[in-house]
Formats: C-alpha cells, structure tokens, sequence
C-alpha cells in the first residue's frame, strides 16, 4: 500500500464516497423521501465538485470496484441507527469513516444511538463548501490510515510467527506453541517426542555455490519436511540451516517412524539450484519427552498452560529445554557419525543419579 502523505495534494487518489439511504419510504417518492434526499444531495454535490468520485446507492456497494473509504447517512432518517448497524455488519463498509449528515439539530437520542454503533463524524448539511471538502478529505485519509494499520500488523503477526525464507513456524513462535504442548504432557501423561534436522554441511553450499542455492535448499527441506508431518505437527526453523519438528502424542517409537519416512524423503530428492545438481544431506536427531517433576494441581484443580506461573512454569520450561537438548545431542551424534548416507545414532541420556538405586 502506496503511503498516503507521499502523493503531493494535487496527486492524492480522489475519496470514494458512497451516500446510502435505506428508508422504507423512499420507495414511494414521497415528502420524506424527497427531504432525506435533499440533505445529501448539497453534500454529494460539493464532493463532486471538489474531485471526489461519489455513488449513490439503496444497498452498500463498490466504487470502481473499490470499498468506499466514505459513507453518507442522513442522521434525521428514522431508519438512522438501523442503517447504521448495516454498515458496520456489511464487508463492503464495515471499515468506512462514517458521517452522519443532518439539516437540523438531531434528537439527542438519535445522537447517542449512532455514537453507540460506531458513527465517525456529524457533518451539517449547510456547512461550508471548505468544510465539506475538508471532512470527506479527512475521513478518506484516515480510513487509509486504519487500512494500513491494520496491514502493518498483519504484517508484524505474521513475522513473529513464520519465518520469511522457508515459511515454516518462526522460531519464537515454536518455543510459545512447545510450552504448552509440553505442559499439556505434563499434566495429562501424554508423550511428547522431538526431531531435530540439520543440512549438513550448508556453508559450504553457500560458499562453492551461491547464497540463493543455499536458500533454495532450505526452502525445499522445509517443503519435503512439511508434506511428511502430520497436521497436528510443529515445524519450526530453529537455527541457520536446522529446523526442529515437535511431535505431540508421539513416543519415541513413533518418532523413529517419523524420523526414518523424513530420512527417505530427503536422501530420495534430487536438490538443484537452476541446472546444478546440489549433493545435500541431511542428519536427524530425535527425543522423547521427560515430564520431570509432577504438575502440581492448585485448589484441587489442575491450571491450564497458559495460567502457570513460579515452579510449575519453571518445571515445564526445564523440561522443555531437556526435551530440545536431548534431541540435539541425538542429531549432534547422527552428524558426527556420518554425513553421506545419514546414519542415525540412537541417543540416551544419562540416568539422573537421584532416582537411581
């Protein structure tokens, strides 16, 4: 979306101005209907003439097959407030700045009826000319402004939770949905296991070939990781060329499955970069969850993930850490132990030296 203050006033794209009547009573042309029209009329007028594209419509519609950034309402219709709550509903306006255009003052009710639904600006009929042109002006740059808000943060939500290059799950974004799977393990006795993926020998990829068939690698392992999870998986980029997949409701038998249908997927491609044939491999790491201290129920009743604070919190996030450090001291060792073909090398951690004996 172009910024609005970088077009010179003369440049700026013209408002769309929709004025809408619902009246049940402009169906039949009479007194009513003739007074509600003329309070719009003068301001669709002085629109018109000052550049803005204007319409006039009975339901809510596009503009040059663009959302109004304006929509008209005569605040003295009795149908106001019902009009008002059509707009606010409808996709079309429900974004639009809203002016309640009146000939006379509006009862107090009507006022505080519209103020309740969401109407923008109260415009008289017989304001001036400038004033006219400078409030429609107004209502049109300020849409645009809520119009790039919102992408702005759509934008920013969606950066926190994918990663741009292989758009997998970003890896803070990995840690927020791990802790909760964790802590629902924990509570419930569920397994929970972990894969841990890494390209091996990456830089120098990069470095004998390019940066963009760097890229171009990890944008396909994300791919081949992606069709061979499960929906309820959790794919993650965790560091430069390693991406990390928690496996929710899944032991460590399950995961060596995982683990070898990837391993097949991968070693089977066929990596280019243009016509150049890439030799790529990649090793596999893999955990199971250990819940480490018991969840911990408060007032006879067990809190959810999201709620846990002090010991529990710090027990989940402990047992989280152990659960990725395992499945990188797995991978660690696959990748040691041979990089063409993968090899995978079963880890086991070391029993706690409390609980034994």
């Amino acid at each position: 979306m172009a910024e609005f203050d970088e077009f010179p006033l003369s440049q700026r794209p013209a408002p769309r101005i929709l004025a809408l009547d619902f009246d049940g009573g402009s169906q039949n042309g009479g007194p009513q209907s003739r007074g509600n029209a003329a309070v719009l009329n003068r301001v669709l007028a002085l629109a018109a003439e000052s550049g803005h594209r204007v319409a006039v419509a009975a339901e809510t519609v596009l503009i040059d097959g663009i959302a109004p950034e304006v929509v008209l309402l005569n605040a003295a219709s009795p149908n106001a407030v019902a009009l008002l709550k059509r707009i606010r509903n409808d996709d079309t306006t429900k974004g639009a700045f809203v002016v309640a255009v009146h000939e006379s003052k509006v009862r107090e009710d009507v006022t505080q009826g519209l103020r309740i639904e969401g109407v923008d600006e109260f415009l008289a009929a017989n304001a001036p000319r400038f004033e006219v042109a400078a409030r429609l002006e107004a209502g049109a740059e300020l849409f645009r402004a809520r119009a790039e808000i919102i992408d702005l943060r759509e934008t920013l939500h969606r950066q926190t939770r994918v990663d741009d290059l292989t758009g997998v799950m970003s890896r803070r974004f990995f840690f927020q949905q791990a802790q909760r799977e964790c802590s629902r393990a924990r509570r419930y006795g569920h397994p929970l296991s972990c894969l841990m993926l890494e390209v091996n020998h990456f830089k120098l990829i990069c470095s004998n070939i390019s940066d963009s068939a760097g890229e171009q690698v990890l944008r396909s392992a994300a791919n081949i990781i992606g069709q061979w999870t499960r929906d309820s998986d959790w794919v993650s980029r965790f560091a430069d060329a390693k991406f990390a997949v928690l496996l929710p409701e899944t032991d460590l038998e399950g995961a060596t499955g995982a683990r070898e249908k990837l391993q097949n997927a991968l070693r089977e491609h066929t990596w280019t970069y243009g016509e150049t044939q890439i030799p790529v491999s990649v090793s596999i790491g893999e955990a199971q969850f250990h819940p480490g201290a018991p969840f911990r129920p408060q007032n006879d009743e067990f809190i959810s993930e999201s709620d846990e604070s002090g010991e529990s919190a710090l027990s989940t996030r402990e047992a989280l850490a152990g659960l990725l450090e395992d499945a990188d001291a797995a991978l660690y060792i696959a990748r040691k132990s041979a990089r063409v073909p993968e090899i995978f090398v079963a880890y086991t951690p070391a029993a706690n030296p409390e609980n034994t004996g």
